[in-house]
C-alpha cells in the first residue's frame, strides 16, 4: 500500500430521525497503487474517531490495485444534520487519531453455517436461517424461511417461523424448498444469507423460482430479505411479439412472506404514511392493501391486463379491520409506505415492504396469527402473471424488539442521503475522461441536464404523466418522445427500457454533483432493468437468452406487450416484431451500479450480457449449426444482417465485451471484441461506399467509434500497445480525417431524415466526443484542430437542441445526460493524449464479413434454402402449432 489519501463521504439526513448506528454502503474509486488489501480500510468520523466498518474490491486496475472499494460503516447521524465521513488506510488512521480516538471494538456480527442452517448473530439479535438440508435428506416444503429469531434470549417466532408461501388460482399452495444456500459478503458490520430454490406443493411442482437474500447487520434486530420470484420458461413470441399471459406466463393469486408471533398477540399498532402518525387496534383481522398508485393517472392504460383491461380498481389504499364480511374500512389514502407492528406477551414483530405504493399491488395483513407482507397479493383484480423470462425482486423488513413500537424501521425507510466528494472521484482516475460538475465550464450544459432532478421536465414528474408505477413498471423511464404526434385523450403509453444507458448517466452525474437524487433515479431504473428488460432464460433461441428487450414500439401504444417490445395489438404482418438485439445492449451503467451500491445482481447481469453477445455469435447455437458453424453476425450487424461496418449493434457489443472482461479479468471477452473490431472496421475503408452522410440508417456508426475508443484507453491502461490496438488507432484517426471533412451539424441536413426531430442534434454530442477521442490518439500537431471541431459540435448541437421546443424530451435529456459532460474532460485537459508513436504496419486491404445465414444460402440449392427458411422461421418465433396464442400455465 502506498501514498496518504482521504476520502470524505457526504452524509445528509432529511427525515428529522436520530440514528444511532445508521448502516451505510458506498463504493469509492481508488488511484491506482493505493491500496492492495480492501481490508486496510477504515472508516472515521470527523472527530477522528474509528467506526465499525468492513471492505471488499469490486474491481482491479491492471497492478492489481483497488480500483473501486465497497465499503460498508456503521455511524451516528443526528437528525436533520450534514456530517463527514472519511475513508482512509488504517496506517495513516492511526497516525493520525486523535487522543481520544478509540478504535472501533469487536464486531458483534458473526454469520456460521451448521448442519444445514444458520446461525446469526448481530448483537441485538440472534436468528436461525433455513438452509439446504444436507445430500441425502428429504428436503422440508414448508417454505421455512427463518426458523427462530431472538432478542433477549428469547424467542419472537412461533413453530411456523418466517415462511414463503405462493397460493395458486386453483387454492393449492405452494412453498419454497431450498436447493443452494451460502453466506455472502459477511463481514464486521453486514452478512447476508443467500437460499435458491423452487416452489412446491406436495404432489405438483410449479416452474417458478427464488431467490432470498437476507441481511443481517452489526447491533440491529431487523432483517433485510430481498425476496426474488422467477419465471426461467421462454417466453412465447409467434412473429416476434411478445404480448402478456403467452404460453411461457405462468399465472397465481398470491406470493407472501409471512411472519408467525410467539405468544398472544395483545395489540397492532400501523401507520399508513407517516411514523408520526401510529395507531393502535385490537389484534383482529386487519389490512392494508394498495391497488394502485394513488396518482392523479392512477387509471392510465399503462395498468392494462392481458384483455386490455384495466388491472386497477380504485386509487390509492384502503386499510381494513375486523374479520370477514365484518371488516370495516378505517382508512385510506392515496400513497402508503406503512408499517405493521403486532405486539405479543412475548415482544413485538414489525414489517413493511420498501418502496410499498410505488411497486403496487402489495398487502400489508395480520390474519390466522399471522403477520404478513403480500408481494404479490390476492386481494388484487385478477391473477399475477410473471412471464417468461422475467422475475421480480421485492425488499421486505423485519424487525424485533421487545418494545412496543418499531424503532428501526421508520429510518429504514428514509434512508440518508450519502455522497462522495466529486472532486475526489476525479482525482481517483477510476472514472476514466470525468470532471467534477463544478469544475465544468459549460454552465448551460448543466442547467439543461438538471432538468431531469427538478422542475415540469423532471424523470420524477414524467412518471406521474402516464403513472410509471406498479410492480413492472416501477422504474422505467416514460418515452414522452414517442408521444408527440399522439392526439388521443389519454397519454401514449411508451416505454424507454434503458435506452441509450441512462443508468450510466445518472450514476456518472451522481459521482460529478454529490447529488443523491441522482442516485436515485439511477437505482431505480437499474432494478427495473435487472428484472423486468434481461430475458433470464436458456430456453429461447441464443440469439435471444439473457438478452435486453427494445424500448417499447416507436409511435405506438405498449397495449399489452408491457416492455416486450412489440405487441399483436399494433401488427402481424411479417415485417412486424422483433426482440432482444445487440442494438440495445447496454451495460455500463449495470457495472458502474455494482461499484456503487455493491448490487451482486449487477454484477452477474453485466456478465450475463457479455456472455449473450459471445453466444448470439456462435454459429454452432443457431438452428444451421450442424452444417456451417461460422459466426452469425448477430453480434455485429447493425440494422439488417447485411451490415457490419461501424454501427451501434457492433458497437454495444464490443463495449458489452470489454465490461465483462473489465469485471472479470477474463481475456476471452477482450479477444471477442477484438474479433469484432477487425470485422467491422479497417485503416482503409471506404467510408463513402458506406453511405455514412445519410443519418437515418448509418447516424450510428457514432456509437461504434465512441466505444472504439473506450477500447484504445483499456489497452494503454494495460500496457498493450500491440497490434490490435495499432489497427484500432488507424482506423480511428481514417474516420475522424473523413468526419473532419464531411460531418456537419444534423440540424444542417434535417432534410436527409424521415423524422426531423429534437434528437437529432441531441446525437451531435457523440461528433464532439469521437473528434476528442481522435486527438487523444492524434500526434500533438493535429490535435488541436480535431479539438477545435468537438467543441464546435458540442456547442452547435446544444444551441440546435435548445431551439426545439421538444428540447427537455426524455431521449435528448438522456443522452446528453450520457455523453455532454465528457467535453468538460477535454477543455480542462487540452494537451492530454497518448504519446506512444504510430507505428508503420501494413493492415492490408478491407475484406467483406459474410454471416453463417448468407454463406449457407450460396452453398446449398434454392430449394433446400426455402424448406430451411420455414423451419428457422418456426424455430426462431417458437410456434405453437396447435394455436398460435395458447393459454399461459395456471397454478
Amino acid at each position: 500500500m502506498t501514498g496518504h489519501w482521504r476520502i470524505p463521504l457526504l452524509i445528509e439526513e432529511q427525515a428529522g430521525l436520530e440514528r444511532p448506528a445508521e448502516s451505510i454502503r458506498i463504493g469509492v474509486p481508488l488511484p491506482a497503487q493505493s491500496l492492495r488489501v480492501a481490508g486496510q480500510a477504515v472508516v472515521m468520523d470527523a472527530a477522528g474517531e474509528l467506526l465499525p466498518s468492513q471492505a471488499r474490491a469490486l474491481a482491479l486496475w491492471p497492478d492489481g490495485s483497488i480500483k473501486w472499494l465497497s465499503v460498508d460503516a456503521l455511524a451516528p447521524i443526528a437528525a436533520g444534520s450534514r456530517t463527514q465521513l472519511f475513508v482512509e488506510p488504517e496506517s495513516t488512521a492511526r497516525a493520525s487519531r486523535s487522543p481520544g480516538g478509540a478504535r472501533a471494538g469487536a464486531s458483534p456480527l458473526s454469520i456460521a453455517e451448521r448442519g444445514g442452517e444458520f446461525l446469526v448473530t448481530t448483537g441485538a439479535a440472534e436468528f436461525v436461517v433455513a438452509g439446504a438440508r444436507p445430500r441425502g435428506a428429504a428436503r422440508a416444503r414448508n417454505g421455512l424461511v427463518i426458523a427462530r429469531a431472538s432478542v433477549g434470549g428469547a424467542n419472537l417466532l412461533a413453530e411456523a417461523g418466517v415462511r414463503l408461501r405462493l397460493l395458486g388460482c386453483s387454492g393449492r399452495e405452494y412453498f419454497s424448498e431450498i436447493e443452494r444456500a451460502y453466506i455472502e459478503g459477511a463481514g464486521a458490520v453486514r452478512g447476508a444469507v443467500v437460499t435458491e430454490g423452487v416452489l412446491k406443493a406436495e404432489s405438483h411442482a410449479s416452474p417458478l423460482r427464488f431467490k432470498n437474500r437476507l441481511t443481517f447487520t452489526a447491533g440491529s434486530a431487523t432483517v433485510r430479505i430481498e425476496v426474488e420470484l422467477w419465471n426461467p420458461q421462454a417466453a412465447r413470441h409467434p412473429g416476434g411479439l411478445w404480448d402478456l399471459q403467452d404460453r411461457g406466463t405462468v399465472l397465481f393469486e398470491d406470493l407472501t412472506l409471512s411472519a408467525a408471533p410467539r405468544g398472544l398477540a395483545t395489540r397492532l399498532s400501523w401507520y399508513a404514511e407517516r411514523p408520526e402518525s401510529m395507531r393502535t387496534e385490537a389484534p383482529v383481522g386487519w389490512c392494508l392493501y394498495q391497488d394502485s398508485s394513488g396518482g392523479e393517472n392512477w387509471d392510465s392504460e399503462n395498468h392494462l391486463d392481458a384483455r386490455g383491461r384495466l388491472a386497477v380498481t380504485f386509487r390509492g389504499y384502503r386499510v381494513t379491520w375486523g374479520e370477514g364480511d365484518r371488516a370495516t374500512l378505517i382508512a385510506e389514502g392515496d400513497r402508503a409506505s406503512p408499517c405493521l407492528a403486532v405486539q405479543t406477551e412475548c415482544g413485538c414483530i414489525a414489517a413493511t415492504t420498501l418502496d410499498f405504493w410505488q411497486n403496487f399491488p402489495k398487502a400489508l395483513r395480520w390474519r390466522g396469527g399471522e403477520l404478513s407482507t403480500a408481494l404479490f397479493p390476492a386481494e388484487s383484480h385478477g391473477p399475477h402473471a410473471l412471464q417468461g423470462g422475467e422475475r421480480k425482486r421485492h425488499t421486505v423488513l423485519l424487525e424485533f424488539s421487545l418494545t412496543d413500537h418499531p424503532r428501526e424501521i421508520p429510518a429504514l425507510q428514509a434512508p440518508v442521503a450519502v455522497a462522495l466528494d466529486p472532486e475526489w472521484v476525479e482525482r481517483s482516475g477510476a472514472m476514466g475522461r470525468f470532471v467534477a460538475a463544478r469544475r465544468d465550464p459549460n454552465r448551460g450544459y448543466l442547467r439543461y441536464v438538471s432538468a431531469i432532478l427538478e422542475g415540469p421536465h423532471s424523470f420524477a414528474s414524467k412518471r406521474e404523466i402516464i403513472d410509471e408505477y406498479g410492480w413492472r413498471n416501477f422504474g422505467d423511464l416514460y418515452a414522452d418522445h414517442e408521444a408527440v404526434r399522439h392526439r388521443g385523450p389519454r397519454a401514449l403509453v411508451s416505454h424507454f427500457n434503458n435506452q441509450y444507458d441512462f443508468i450510466l448517466g445518472a450514476l456518472t452525474h451522481y459521482l460529478r454533483t454529490g447529488d443523491a437524487r441522482w442516485r436515485r433515479l439511477a437505482e431505480d431504473a437499474a432494478r427495473h432493468t435487472l428484472d423486468i428488460d434481461l430475458y433470464h432464460t436458456d430456453q429461447d433461441k441464443a440469439a435471444f437468452n439473457h438478452g435486453l428487450f427494445w424500448h417499447t414500439d416507436h409511435y405506438k401504444p405498449a397495449a399489452t406487450c408491457t416492455h416486450r417490445t412489440y405487441s399483436r395489438r399494433n401488427g402481424r404482418s411479417p415485417h412486424y416484431g422483433g426482440g432482444p438485439s445487440n442494438e440495445h445492449n447496454y451495460t455500463s451503467g449495470l457495472l458502474l451500479y455494482h461499484y456503487v451500491s455493491g448490487d451482486p445482481e449487477a454484477a452477474r447481469a453485466v456478465e450475463e450480457l457479455a456472455q449473450w453477445v459471445i453466444a448470439m455469435d456462435d454459429g454452432s447455437r443457431s438452428p444451421l449449426g450442424l452444417l456451417d458453424s461460422t459466426p452469425t453476425g448477430l453480434a455485429s450487424k447493425t440494422v439488417d444482417l447485411s451490415y457490419h461496418k461501424p454501427g451501434r449493434g457492433a458497437g454495444n457489443s464490443i463495449n458489452a465485451l470489454i465490461d465483462g472482461f473489465e469485471l472479470t479479468g477474463e481475456r476471452r471477452y477482450l479477444e471477442k471484441a477484438e474479433e469484432l473490431i477487425h470485422r467491422c472496421i479497417h485503416p482503409r475503408d471506404d467510408i463513402d461506399a458506406l453511405g455514412l452522410a445519410e443519418p437515418e440508417e448509418r447516424w450510428s456508426y457514432l456509437v461504434f467509434l465512441q466505444v472504439l475508443g473506450r477500447y484504445l484507453e483499456l489497452k494503454v491502461a494495460w500496457n498493450e500497445t500491440d497490434r490490435t490496438f495499432q489497427y484500432a488507432r488507424a482506423s480511428l484517426r481514417h474516420y475522424a480525417r473523413w468526419m473532419l471533412a464531411h460531418e456537419v451539424p444534423y440540424k444542417d441536413v434535417l432534410d436527409k431524415v424521415q423524422l426531423p426531430t429534437e434528437t437529432w442534434p441531441a446525437h451531435d454530442v457523440r461528433k464532439s466526443h469521437v473528434l476528442h477521442l481522435a486527438a487523444e490518439f492524434a500526434p500533438r500537431p493535429e490535435r488541436a484542430a480535431l479539438h477545435e471541431r468537438a467543441a464546435f459540435f458540442f456547442n452547435r448541437g446544444l444551441e440546435d437542441l435548445l431551439s426545439f421546443e421538444t428540447a427537455y424530451l426524455t431521449r435528448p435529456l438522456v443522452i446528453l445526460c450520457v455523453f455532454g459532460h465528457i467535453h468538460a474532460y477535454y477543455q480542462t485537459h487540452p494537451e492530454e493524449g497518448f504519446e506512444g508513436t504510430e507505428t508503420a504496419v501494413a493492415f492490408g486491404s478491407p475484406e467483406t464479413f459474410v454471416p453463417q445465414r448468407r454463406r449457407w444460402r450460396t452453398v446449398w440449392p434454392k430449394g433446400v434454402g426455402v424448406l430451411a427458411k420455414l423451419l428457422l422461421r418456426a424455430a426462431a418465433e417458437r410456434l405453437d402449432l396447435l394455436g398460435r396464442y395458447s393459454t399461459p400455465l395456471r397454478l
